[in-house]
């Protein structure tokens, strides 16, 4: 696939997915050398610090409609960033419609668990997905007390699982050889 074509299909697969910046992947972003944590906070982002080290918290604000709204002026990391299906697509390991149906298939799956936190009783924070599910997941339930509830968590649980899987294997870039 030549870089033009690439390019291409690269923006339909992002603007289809968003995962990276949703909190559905990952909790925060590192800032890097050449980043201005303080021209990121004020575009909107959230920037945390400690140690002198910054990083912008997830979900991220910019992302409207599966979209960057400082496209332009993002940080580096997520300049530099290619999901595992990126990574393969440009090596010719998969197709774009495949990509495609395990985004749509994923993101689906990423719904059902908001969704399962949302019923056990948590509502939606703007924090990621993670922390949401840990969270809920730290209260203890007694199943003779609350058996619909103790029934709606495990299978929160088995969902999350299942997602946390599919990011693992299909989306999160393998460590490069260094």
């Amino acid at each position: 696939m030549n870089t033009e074509d690439f390019a291409a299909a690269a923006s339909r697969l992002c603007t289809a997915c968003g995962m990276c910046c949703d909190g559905t992947m990952f909790q925060i972003v590192k800032m890097q050398p050449g980043d201005c944590a303080a021209e990121l906070a004020r575009l909107g982002m959230r920037i945390r610090g400690k140690g002198g080290e910054f990083h912008m918290e997830q979900p991220c604000p910019a992302l409207k409609e599966l979209r960057c709204a400082i496209y332009d002026r993002r940080p580096t990391r997520c300049r530099l960033f290619h999901c595992q299906q990126l990574r393969l697509l440009e090596a010719g390991n998969t197709t774009e419609a495949d990509a495609m149906a395990l985004i749509e298939q994923t993101r689906s799956q990423a719904a059902q668990v908001r969704e399962l936190i949302e019923q056990c009783g948590l509502r939606e924070d703007g924090q990621p997905l993670i922390e949401r599910f840990e969270r809920l997941m730290s209260t203890p339930v007694d199943e003779n007390l609350e058996p619909e509830l103790a029934a709606m968590r495990e299978d929160l649980e088995n969902a999350m699982r299942k997602l946390r899987l599919v990011i693992n294997r299909d989306f999160r870039p393998s460590p490069q050889p260094e």
